[in-house]
């Protein structure tokens, strides 16, 4: 005979609660207490269980539906990711579902969420840092997860070499003759968000600090990326008699700011300041910005193909794709 399915009761039994409460915890995480929730998806995950309605709706068919989360969805980097992936999504008749990641807690139940009770194909992480015990879930569950701009063991991923990005940066900037280097990036205030920003930096000092020289405190400013915070704090740093001759900024939106402030101030770019981007969105090449090109529809492109064709092959082996990153030279800087 085959062995006997768990059932919603089982679960409950193993978790301590009532049947109802289990029910919760698979369609509505939010409105179970955390600690109950934990213990159902334990309970969940070791009974091996399986919704009867969801065995059903698997066997039948897919779903047709990839979910997208990332932690912020206002930025033009995001959007000509999210371009790349609905572009491949849409040739296979998949639906694209997008969930904006606001706390660590609706990070959670979304997780819980998905693993308690299939409700898309697949899953694209868009610079999302996760926690150990959150990449264990996903790591124990069926749902196929490909991630972008880091790197999970076990799982497929389109990599970014940020720090790579910043020596990149360093170096162009270093051979045309920029002694006094400036770092204006978005600090990574959420712990679930990659550290993108903190990785360029990383690689923009260390090429510096090969050439004997230190980017000092005072020419970094770190901070919130909306336009009236960043903007003082660029400002800040500029109008100063001894302000860097060059600033890297981790990202296209940044730097356009900087040029910005750059030119109310009276500052001549790229003659008394050489500016370089991060991103290459569609904005740079307008406003003639010399920025580093990550290939960002194409990295949502490759991300779409891996999460279709791990649906295909569950069981194949992780594959891992690194994007090359390119400098692209304009008149915002001066250079040989």
């Amino acid at each position: 005979m085959a062995p006997k399915q768990p059932t919603i009761y089982d679960v409950a039994k193993l978790a301590g609660v009532s049947p109802a409460t289990v029910s919760r915890a698979i369609n509505s995480p939010s409105m179970v207490n955390p600690a109950k929730k934990e213990k159902i998806m334990q309970a969940i995950a070791e009974l091996n269980f399986v919704p009867k309605a969801e065995a059903v709706a698997k066997a039948r068919r897919q779903l047709m539906k990839i979910a997208v989360i990332a932690p912020f969805f206002t930025e033009s980097s995001f959007m000509e990711r999210l371009k790349g992936i609905a572009s491949i999504l849409s040739d296979h008749h998949y639906e694209l579902v997008i969930y904006a990641v606001q706390s660590s807690e609706g990070l959670q139940d979304y997780v819980d969420l998905l693993v308690g009770s299939k409700r898309v194909d697949g899953l694209i992480s868009l610079c999302m840092n996760l926690e150990e015990s959150t990449i264990e879930k996903l790591r124990n569950s069926e749902v196929p997860v490909c991630f972008v701009e880091t790197e999970v063991e076990g799982f497929d991923s389109v990599v970014i070499r940020n720090a790579e990005g910043g020596r990149l940066a360093a170096s162009f900037l270093y051979e045309n003759g920029y002694r006094t280097p400036g770092y204006i990036g978005e600090a990574s205030l959420r712990s679930y968000a990659a550290r993108s920003t903190e990785q360029r930096l990383d690689g923009f000092v260390s090429y510096y600090a090969g050439k004997g020289i230190s980017l000092e405190a005072r020419n970094i400013w770190l901070g919130e990326n909306l336009p009236d915070v960043s903007n003082a704090g660029i400002m800040k740093m500029l109008n100063r008699p001894d302000r860097p001759d060059c600033i890297f900024a981790s990202s296209d939106t940044l730097a356009i700011r900087t040029i910005k402030c750059a030119v109310q101030l009276g500052i001549i770019v790229p003659d008394d300041l050489g500016v370089v981007g991060f991103d290459d969105i569609e904005m740079a090449e307008f406003v003639n910005l010399t920025t580093i090109n990550q290939s960002l529809e194409q990295s949502g492109v490759l991300a779409a193909e891996m999460i279709l064709q791990r649906i295909k092959e569950p069981r194949r082996a992780p594959r891992k794709s690194l994007i090359d990153l390119k400098l692209i030279k304009r008149s915002s800087t001066e250079y040989l």
